[in-house]
């Protein structure tokens, strides 16, 4: 396998867009209080961060109790047979309330995705009332929303159909969401926020091997008559390891929502990875090196903005999607997943045309520091990389590459390391009547790797790590 591309460096065809600003948290594995500041000096504050409240952990319908700081994680509910068992058996109970995991998302995120989930099954089942589950959602959404006004948008349920998360059908999903849509509106005609509230879903899973599913709620949709009727956002998840699904999603969406009448708005993948949710080391490679090329593909695709699962979660079974983990120590350490996260944040200002079949898995920026490229290898075999950077505005430059595979910057299958590092660096003439440079590599299965090209300035032939505030694999 061959990826050859030639990059204009003196031609800008946009401004990149920073696609690494879309993330996800959890409460099944909930965060340190510290993690949400963490997170956002090595990649910058995220645009918009997907949080969680669990409506059976803040009210309790056997009391009519609210629960405003609740601990995150404990289960009140294991006696009790009237109530479903969701996904109790994977979470684990954490020491931060609900309140501090909040705040401290809020304060380093420009807006929050608010998901709030359960009592799915307790209002098929007549348990707990439609009437009753709207005044719920309405008060725990207005408490929140004055607490922390940077929260955006409500996803009412998470894959809902799923019986882990529910189990329920579209059309009760829908009553759901039509009851949410009710609270948002009076919240927004209430208090007249700053920064009204939004509203969308479906946030389905597999929704192409599933279409009929996602057709059904824009059928929903279409035959929902009400004027106030409201929708700001579609919401679905993937994973899998076909990145192109994606397009095939997108193409099929609007030809629906064209037919049906619906708006175009924009489309929330607040989920995303390219394997199945495991423990394996291994897979944390791999979904990252498939994220990569799905994201680059996401970019060709308007209203499209995909949201890598997950910041931070339990490495036992979701290794595969972790981004950091928590070492006994109190520090954090980057996984693949972090890493991939942290190079796109290298990327520069302007996006740079490119000539050449890349298939979505190189991509090339640059500005007045420099030019930054991110090629990335989601296959199990290894790929060729030939880049050919032409039209450079000097005559020498220092490369810089930082490497991901399974030797370099891969503490689960390399050497202990901590957080990104460079894995070489040289100086090169710029040469020719095109006034360019050649990298040529090989990836290896699964690999990704970015390479800095900068401004020669450097005296001296190689910079020391410790000058230069760089580590080199991690290491000091």
């Amino acid at each position: 396998m061959r990826t050859k591309v030639k990059i204009n460096a003196s031609k800008a065809v946009r401004t990149w867009p920073r696609v690494e600003r879309y993330q996800n948290s959890t409460l099944r594995f909930a965060p340190p209080a510290d993690f949400p500041a963490f997170w956002s000096e090595k990649h910058s504050r995220p645009k918009i961060m997907r949080c969680w409240v669990t409506l059976d952990e803040v009210w309790d319908y056997r009391t009519d109790e609210y629960f405003w700081n609740y601990q995150i994680g404990v289960n009140r509910y294991k006696d009790d047979p009237h109530h479903h068992e969701y996904d109790w058996g994977s979470t684990v109970p954490s020491e931060v309330r609900i309140q501090t995991y909040l705040a401290a998302h809020s304060e380093h995120c420009e807006e929050i995705l608010l998901n709030l989930r359960r009592y799915e099954k307790e209002t098929q089942l007549g348990i707990v009332s439609l009437d009753k589950y709207e005044e719920v959602v309405e008060r725990v959404i207005e408490y929140y929303k004055d607490l922390y006004p940077n929260v955006r948008y409500i996803e009412p349920c998470n894959e809902s159909d799923y019986v882990c998360f529910g189990g329920i059908d579209t059309e009760h999903y829908y009553k759901l969401y039509t009851r949410a849509c009710r609270a948002v509106r009076r919240l927004n005609e209430r208090h007249r926020y700053e920064i009204p509230l939004e509203i969308g879903g479906i946030a389905m899973n597999a929704v192409m091997d599933r279409p009929h599913l996602w057709r059904q709620f824009l059928q929903q949709l279409a035959n929902d008559k009400d004027e106030r009727r409201k929708i700001d956002f579609y919401s679905m998840h993937d994973y899998n390891g076909h990145p192109k699904r994606m397009k095939v999603f997108y193409e099929m969406h609007h030809a629906w929502i064209k037919e049906l009448g619906l708006p175009d708005l924009p489309i929330f993948v607040d989920e995303y990875g390219f394997t199945q949710t495991t423990g394996v080391w291994t897979d944390s490679l791999k979904n990252a090196s498939g994220v990569l090329s799905a994201i680059f593909l996401s970019t060709d695709l308007p209203g499209m903005h995909i949201f890598p699962w997950c910041t931070f979660h339990n490495p036992s079974y979701q290794m595969s999607f972790t981004q950091y983990l928590l070492l006994e120590d109190g520090q954090f350490a980057s996984t693949p997943n972090g890493n991939a996260m942290r190079l796109l944040h290298m990327l520069k200002t302007d996006q740079l045309e490119m000539l050449g079949e890349h298939r979505h898995r190189v991509i090339a920026t640059g500005d007045a520091t420099g030019y930054a490229m991110l090629a990335t290898n989601p296959s199990d075999k290894p790929m060729a990389v030939d880049l050919m950077l032409r039209d450079i505005p000097h005559d020498k430059v220092t490369i810089t590459e930082y490497r991901v595979d399974a030797l370099y910057n891969n503490r689960l299958t390399g050497p202990v390391c901590t957080e990104l590092g460079l894995t070489n660096r040289w100086n090169e003439w710029v040469r020719g009547s095109e006034k360019g440079v050649d990298i040529a590599t090989v990836l290896e299965p699964y690999g990704f790797t970015l390479w800095l090209v900068e401004p020669y300035q450097t005296p001296s032939p190689f910079p020391t790590t410790k000058a230069l505030d760089l580590s080199v694999n991690g290491l000091e």
